[in-house]
């Protein structure tokens, strides 16, 4: 069995995949209080038949170590991706390749190959938002990276001292209450910079662009964004696959 699997800042993901290299319904557990670690680990056990992983995360060496190690006490091969000049047919946009979040490199990876042939810019919406331009032959142009909806929120809060609170339930550009004004003053305006950096990525960029919506909050933006966006929370998951297969076929 092989596993596909995403450590995020907040939730680990992992899909399946099957014989014909197709990844299974992507599957999520939030951390809470417990260390991604943990999650890892429970993950392991509720798989006790995996063989293969392959893993992109954002998380510190210690974690690279200590999954590394367990990986190994169970027998399972592990391939973590890291960002590099060059594969998959992405050709690194940063002037340290290896300073790209890899979870970015893997969604790059993925969104090229779901444009088939034509540019594309991906929007992660987790808890940063991070805006990568592709362009058609496969070379990375660079990104943005700015804070996350509810972090958003989070921050202006703290800002406050925790005197405030906010509310998504019912956005209005007409806010007539402090938690609705917050609420709706980060949405609208995190709506209008993804719309914003598009449009003036767009304006450099190969046409058409293909744009790609992913990450826990893509299906919520996508309903306020007024542009064309191919949402695809599962987007990661499938760079994942064709990495997979690109590795073992490789070992082979």
């Amino acid at each position: 069995m092989v596993l596909l699997v995403d450590a995020g800042n907040s939730r680990l993901k992992w899909s399946e995949l099957d014989a014909a290299g197709r990844p299974s319904i992507q599957q999520a557990a939030a951390y809470g209080d417990r260390p991604a670690l943990a999650a890892f680990l429970d993950l392991l056990d509720a798989y006790p038949n995996v063989g293969h992983i392959t893993l992109v995360h954002v998380l510190t060496h210690l974690f690279a170590e200590s999954v590394q190690a367990a990986c190994e006490q169970r027998g399972v091969h592990l391939h973590s991706v890291r960002s590099v000049a060059q594969a998959y047919g992405i050709t690194n946009g940063y002037q340290n390749p290896m300073a790209l979040g890899a979870d970015r490199f893997v969604g790059l990876v993925a969104a090229h190959r779901l444009a088939n042939g034509q540019a594309s810019i991906v929007i992660d919406c987790g808890t940063a938002i991070t805006v990568d331009a592709v362009e058609r032959q496969g070379q990375h142009l660079g990104g943005l990276i700015l804070p996350g909806l509810r972090l958003s929120a989070d921050a202006l809060i703290a800002r406050a001292q925790g005197k405030l609170s906010f509310s998504l339930e019912q956005p209005t550009i007409f806010a007539d209450s402090t938690s609705n004004a917050i609420g709706g003053g980060c949405l609208f305006g995190l709506v209008g910079a993804i719309e914003g950096i598009c449009t003036r990525m767009q304006q450099n960029m190969s046409s058409p662009v293909v744009r790609v919506l992913t990450g826990g909050d893509a299906e919520y933006l996508n309903a306020w964004l007024p542009g064309d966006y191919c949402v695809q929370p599962d987007l990661l998951m499938h760079g994942l696959a064709y990495i997979t297969e690109q590795t073992l076929c490789t070992s082979c």
